[in-house]
């Protein structure tokens, strides 16, 4: 649970705070580059983290990616670059995300922010 609460404290960190109604809107990713970042969430972090909508997280301390992107304030371009400095990472996690693959997975995530989204109860 501790990983969880920095996770999305780094998450929230990210984010300017602003309320849900003044989010910043970023233009949609393109279909190629979500699919891109759904295979690439699949391939190396559905191990730890629930990446399609409703799936809990093998990793208990792992926050889903559902959970992630409806984090206050994120937007595609915060996410992007949390993913891609990789020394933000909780030292449990020790992996790293190229540029490439940032965006990607960044692309993905967002896809799953939805306006009537509850943060489950821990």
């Amino acid at each position: 649970m501790r990983t969880t609460v920095v996770f999305a404290a780094i998450a929230l960190g990210l984010a300017a705070c602003q309320p849900a109604a003044d989010r910043p809107v970023s233009a949609a990713p393109s279909p190629a580059l979500v699919k891109q970042g759904h295979d690439l969430a699949d391939a190396l972090c559905s191990g730890c983290h629930a990446v399609k909508p409703g799936e809990i997280s093998p990793n208990p301390h792992s926050p889903s990616f559902e959970m992630i992107a409806n984090a206050r304030g994120l937007t595609q371009e915060t996410l992007s670059e949390f993913l891609r400095n990789s020394h933000n990472f909780p030292e449990k996690m020790n992996f790293e995300v190229v540029e490439e693959d940032g965006d990607a997975l960044a692309a993905y995530m967002i896809t799953l922010r939805r306006e009537d989204y509850q943060q489950p109860i821990e």
